[in-house]
């Protein structure tokens, strides 16, 4: 007789399977290439693991979607979310009030509408600078623009050319996950009478035009223009966020008369 000890654990039968365990099982939502490390890195440990080191991208991609259609089918309040290019299972929407009551949560702060509006204009003409997002607002927005960024909704993503070198700020990972996005590209999806501004065009705006002779400039500036692209980076700047957001946006305490941050109860 065997024993115990001897006694192997059974092998997944399916690569759906295996990776449905890994994405319940992380503490951060997975992207494919995570997925994908994971399987060829456990292969390697265990020969009888083998089977699933091969699989491609389209593999993990395809055993994704069929999860998220078998937790579609089942309604078993539990779905797969993609966002911002990795993957996590949440409970859905439409369950939140029982959530929020098992788990003693209060309703969450909905943002105002004047906050919306203003991290609407960042998310489509990012990187853009504060008096850009003053100029079509018609307010001083200071303020608000303080709170989004401490929400992580909204950084710093690099300075402009322009004279007086103002900052630029764009939408982070958190903006993507707090709306539900895989990416910013789902924007233009969502209200086709608004379009995201062109980078390359955002970018020319606020681009000075050098000669040939500072060619070398330009690696220092590409660290800025790579940040504004990418809301998953981290700011161009060495200073830090604290340090940045006292310096462009002034005290804590709102001027009188302020623009509310959030709905009234």
């Amino acid at each position: 007789m065997s024993r115990p000890e001897e006694n192997q654990l059974p092998i997944a039968s399916s690569l759906q399977q295996v990776v449905g365990a890994l994405v319940f099982g992380a503490d951060h939502p997975l992207t494919v290439e995570e997925i994908r490390a994971c399987l060829r890195e456990v292969a390697d440990e265990s020969p009888d693991a083998a089977s699933f080191a091969e699989a491609s991208a389209r593999d993990v991609r395809d055993a994704l979607e069929s999860i998220g259609k078998e937790l579609e089918r089942l309604k078993l309040g539990i779905e797969l979310a993609e966002i911002s290019s990795a993957f996590r299972f949440q409970s859905e929407a439409s369950c939140g009030r029982w959530l929020r009551f098992m788990l003693r949560k209060e309703r969450p702060n909905r943002l105002s509408r004047p906050s919306l509006e203003t991290l609407a204009i960042i998310a489509y003409r990012q990187p853009i600078a504060k008096s850009e997002i003053e100029g079509i607002r018609g307010v001083i927005v200071d303020h608000i623009l303080k709170a989004l960024m401490e929400l992580h909704l909204v950084r710093i993503v690099g300075r402009s050319d322009l004279p007086g070198r103002p900052f630029l700020y764009g939408t982070t990972a958190s903006f993507l996950d707090h709306f539900g996005l895989k990416s910013l590209g789902e924007l233009n999806e969502m209200d086709p009478t608004l379009q995201r501004s062109k980078l390359s065009e955002r970018k020319a705006i606020h681009r000075k035009a050098k000669p040939a002779v500072q060619e070398e400039d330009d690696s220092a500036n590409a660290t800025e223009d790579v940040a504004a692209s990418n809301p998953e980076e981290k700011p161009a700047s060495t200073e830090s966020a604290p340090d940045l957001v006292k310096e462009v946006l002034g005290p804590d305490e709102p001027p009188p008369g302020a623009e509310p941050i959030h709905e009234a109860p």
